[in-house]
């Protein structure tokens, strides 16, 4: 950091908003209007940085990779679809933009301010399935794009499946549904038990995440609770030994239960229309990038559509009116198709060699297990997160150790 004041005195407000937004944008339910949400980032950003950006030498190796997806996009053989191809640049401006803030931010900005927006989040989520099993006359239905959900004040969501009504309520937050909502609650458990080590917080995160009945979520949780409980045996002191595998012990029954019942449900039980959509969408986007391994077929919706219905994965259990219209629902096959196996491998190296926390490995499995099951990837949070490998790290910062949470400017 340089020292230099911010451009107004409330700049850290400012960019807690900015970055709420941003996850806003990020898998947010359809009802946020992504592009005017997605202009007030921009501006924001702007704003917040004194309309700085850092220096082009740190900046270059991101400026060329975004120069080469527009390269390829053109180099592709096909039609362009240009206003695809906008939104996506777009996404990714807000994106670069956001990542900007917090390379000019002090360091360890990001964790603090998400620790601050997420655990709002967790209250949320728990505060959601409270209310919906005491009050649950006080929410009202909401529609809007053939996407129905229960809802109070529009800050407690949530949806129930109509054949599955008897099941636990799971919330939904601001998203459009909770396998997107974990990621977020997982980032926080993440914060609360490896940067700012706070037991009450870990605790708060743990509960929210297993409101949400997510099977990617449940899988993110135990990773993140073994590797903590793992670090504590090997390196705490007695105490803290035996404190931690008392923990494990009691943590151990409840979240192999839960996720042993999802699992099933999904796969033999009453959800398991969710497990053969999830199938179909892998087999068939790898038939997609088998079609096109090289260059992708860009990001046009309709293109995919087009080719899907041509490749689809013929032994799926899915309906034909499953099938129909069907977008994907991986993150990573959509990586992979839009863009080819060799770019594409560039930004999920990216996701395991993120700037922006210290523990890349847990990140990165935290981004790519969530990503597998919800197609976010090209969104400003995201992205942002992904980007940040390609900045390159300022000549002083070379000869001492990383910055435990985040990036110096």
């Amino acid at each position: 950091m340089n020292g230099a004041r911010p451009p107004f005195s409330h700049s850290g407000a400012v960019r807690r908003w900015l970055l709420f937004l941003s996850i806003l944008i990020s898998g947010g339910n359809l009802l946020i209007p992504r592009l005017p949400i997605l202009l007030l980032i921009v501006l924001l950003s702007l704003a917040v940085t004194g309309f700085r950006l850092a220096s082009p030498r740190r900046l270059w190796p991101l400026f060329a990779l975004l120069a080469v997806v527009l390269l390829i996009a053109f180099a592709r053989p096909g039609p362009i679809d240009f206003e695809s191809l906008a939104i996506r640049y777009a996404n990714f401006l807000g994106a670069m933009l956001l990542l900007n803030v917090y390379v000019l931010a002090p360091a360890g900005a990001l964790s603090r301010d998400l620790y601050f927006i997420l655990r709002w989040m967790a209250i949320q989520a728990i505060a959601t399935v409270v209310l919906a099993y005491t009050v649950n006359f006080l929410f009202i239905t909401v529609s809007f794009q053939d996407v129905t959900f229960q809802s109070l004040l529009l800050l407690f969501n949530y949806h129930e499946i109509i054949e599955v009504s008897n099941r636990f309520i799971r919330p939904d937050g601001f998203f459009f549904e909770p396998g997107v909502f974990q990621l977020y609650l997982n980032l926080y458990l993440y914060l609360a038990m490896f940067v700012f080590r706070r037991l009450g917080h870990a605790s708060l995160a743990f509960v929210a995440v297993v409101c949400t009945q997510s099977t990617a979520g449940i899988i993110i949780c135990s990773l993140l609770l073994f590797v903590a409980l793992w670090q504590r045996v090997a390196s705490g002191s007695p105490r803290q030994k035996m404190t931690a595998l008392l923990l494990a012990l009691a943590l151990a029954p409840p979240v192999a239960f839960i996720g042993y019942a999802n699992v099933s449900d999904k796969l033999t039980g009453e959800l398991q229309g969710s497990s053969w959509a999830r199938e179909y969408d892998f087999y068939t986007g790898l038939n997609v990038i088998s079609e096109y391994p090289l260059l992708g077929i860009g990001f046009d919706h309709g293109r995919y559509l087009a080719v899907s219905s041509r490749v689809a994965f013929a032994d799926s259990l899915l309906s034909e009116e499953g099938m129909e219209d069907r977008a994907s629902s991986n993150g990573l096959i959509y990586l992979y198709y839009t863009l080819g196996i060799p770019l594409a491998t560039v930004f999920l190296i990216g996701m395991f060699r993120q700037q922006l926390f210290e523990h890349r490995i847990l990140i990165g499995l935290l981004l790519a297990l969530s990503l597998f099951s919800e197609a976010i990837v090209f969104t400003p949070f995201i992205m942002m997160i992904v980007l940040s490998a390609f900045v390159a790290k300022p000549r002083r910062a070379r000869l001492r150790p990383r910055a435990a949470a985040g990036l110096t400017p």
